[in-house]
């Protein structure tokens, strides 16, 4: 390997644990990031700032890993925006090998962003096309765009923990960022759990829950792409799958007309619009009540958990309302964020 080095601090994980592995040693600040990552067989060899507390990190998240010794080659780093020459542009994020510019409020012009995007795709060479989001807009969470640079397509794989997921960034909602939750979400649920995803999107919660538990979960969009794209991806990891994921293309409104009150666990991943149906959230808990995981922008947690509060104590069908703790999921803007509230929620039949 042309230009390899021997490092004597080296971690090996399960090549399905490879990106768990690396988000959680970056996280550490224990991932050397100036070599890339080493494949050998089923296991991915990892460059580490120091062996012991890396494994000590890993095994107490619940991964297996050994000490190892391996050849790394070094990375080169592609320069960001900033050294590039471009001053007051928004990041952007990576969906499969499409780069997605958001743009700000008072932010640059689009002829600004195209430059930077066609100086993004030369100096990443695998980024195949690159857009500028402007809106997300109307009930079905599609992403208005502006192609900037690259190929005019808005259809691709994207990768997480081992998962593959089709998106088409212009019909059907999808953050990359979450991918992180996605998997939080998933460690969180039992085995034999029934789980109802309600706002889907192409299956993101709903395919990894059923990856890692064997559970019956039910995706629900009321967008019919995202609910397409949500069948095509369970069928795509159904070998990578120990849980059954069935999905419907429905207004989350009518699920109590369409589903049987038999849930456990109630996934509510619509930030602006959740509180709306917390009614229909409640009728479908199983009788021994639901944790409903409620998603919010708020501008800081404790309001998040009063709008979930307020929101299930005025549903009629909740008997019992119960909140927990609550999570920043990521930045929306500089005074507001995502959040996720755990909610218990006990019906009372009406």
């Amino acid at each position: 390997m042309p230009g390899a080095a021997v490092l004597p601090e080296c971690v090996a994980v399960r090549t399905v644990d490879g990106e768990r592995a690396i988000r959680l040693l970056r996280a550490a600040g224990l991932l050397d990031t100036g070599f890339k990552p080493a494949r050998s067989g089923e296991r991915l060899m990892l460059p580490v700032e120091n062996a012991e507390l890396a494994l000590e990190a890993l095994r107490s998240s619940g991964l297996e890993a050994w000490q190892c010794r391996a050849s790394f080659e070094p990375r080169r780093r592609p320069r960001g925006l900033r050294s590039l020459g471009f001053e007051g542009l928004s990041g952007y994020s990576l969906v499969g090998d499409i780069a997605v510019f958001s743009r700000r409020e008072g932010g640059p012009g689009v002829e600004e962003y195209r430059r930077a995007a066609e100086a993004l795709m030369r100096e990443q060479p695998r980024v195949r096309a690159v857009y500028l989001k402007e809106a997300t807009v109307g009930e079905l969470r599609v992403q208005r765009l502006v192609h900037l640079a690259g190929e005019k397509r808005t259809w691709t794989v994207h990768r997480e923990f081992g998962l593959e997921f089709e998106v088409d960034i212009a019909r059907a909602y999808f953050n990359p960022r979450l991918a992180n939750e996605h998997r939080l979400v998933a460690e969180s649920v039992g085995e034999g759990e029934r789980v109802l995803d309600m706002f889907s999107g192409v299956g993101g919660f709903s395919i990894h829950t059923a990856s890692l538990r064997s559970v019956s979960v039910v995706a629900s969009d009321i967008n019919p792409h995202a609910a397409l794209l949500a069948a095509r991806n369970a069928r795509r990891n159904r070998r990578r799958l120990r849980g059954r994921v069935s999905v419907l293309r429905a207004d989350a409104a009518l699920l109590p007309r369409i589903l049987q009150p038999v849930f456990t666990t109630i996934i509510m991943n619509h930030p602006t619009a959740s509180h709306m149906f917390a009614w229909e959230a409640c009728r479908l808990a199983g009788s021994g009540g639901a944790r409903v995981l409620f998603y919010r922008l708020s501008e800081s947690c404790p309001q998040a958990a009063e709008d979930a509060l307020q929101a299930f104590t005025r549903a009629p069908c909740c008997r019992r309302v119960e909140v927990g703790w609550c999570r920043r999921v990521l930045e929306y803007s500089p005074s507001a964020a995502v959040y996720r509230v755990e909610v218990a929620v006990e019906p009372g039949r009406v």
